[in-house]
């Protein structure tokens, strides 16, 4: 698994076609690009940085894409980008399985690796009593950094170029703020 231990996010260039089927999404999932009002467009795609942006991190991730095109470290539960209504901007929300802060009792359960090492956290079954820890983080990403979309590939169809290059900027924020967050969970194993 690419960037286990070392990044919150990758994408998934590993397998043959991944990029090619990111298309396809992109294709089925249009209208997360299309232009609102008053945003510039170009052939009804938005050339909004923030708000391409914002479409191509959903296409790219669950449940629009499975398996997912950005991957992520296996104690990442969710990550979600949005554009807050009470301030201009991209939120990052980053939910993280994070070890129990106080002692366990006997017979209490936590996060458990399903997989082996490489595995994602998940909760244990029902049966038993658990007690589980998350650290969210909420994160103001700036979007200045995002890069603006340069065409529409054909009437109303996001480019995956300009796709890729928002996907690779959201990836690159993310990982700044969310790795060493990362690193001090697992150095607490």
């Amino acid at each position: 698994m690419p960037g286990t231990g070392t990044q919150a996010f990758w994408i998934d260039a590993t397998r043959v076609g991944t990029q090619e089927h990111y298309g396809e999404h992109l294709r089925t999932w249009r209208h997360a690009f299309a232009a609102g009002a008053g945003e510039p467009a170009a052939e009804g795609v938005t050339l909004d940085p923030l708000h391409f942006a914002l479409g191509a991190w959903e296409v790219a991730n669950r449940p629009v894409a499975d398996p997912p095109y950005v991957r992520r470290h296996p104690r990442v539960l969710d990550a979600t980008c949005h554009r807050p209504e009470e301030a201009p901007g991209m939120l990052a929300v980053v939910e993280l399985a994070a070890p129990a802060p106080v002692r366990l009792p006997d017979g209490w359960a936590q996060w458990q690796r399903q997989g082996g090492d490489e595995g994602t956290y998940a909760a244990p079954p029902y049966e038993r009593p658990t007690a589980l820890t998350t650290l969210e983080l909420r994160v103001p990403l700036p979007v200045d950094r995002l890069p603006t979309p340069t065409r529409a590939r054909t009437s109303g169809l996001p480019n995956l170029d300009d796709a890729q290059a928002a996907l690779e900027a959201l990836v690159d924020e993310l990982n700044a703020v969310v790795t060493p967050f990362l690193r001090e969970l697992e150095a607490s194993r």
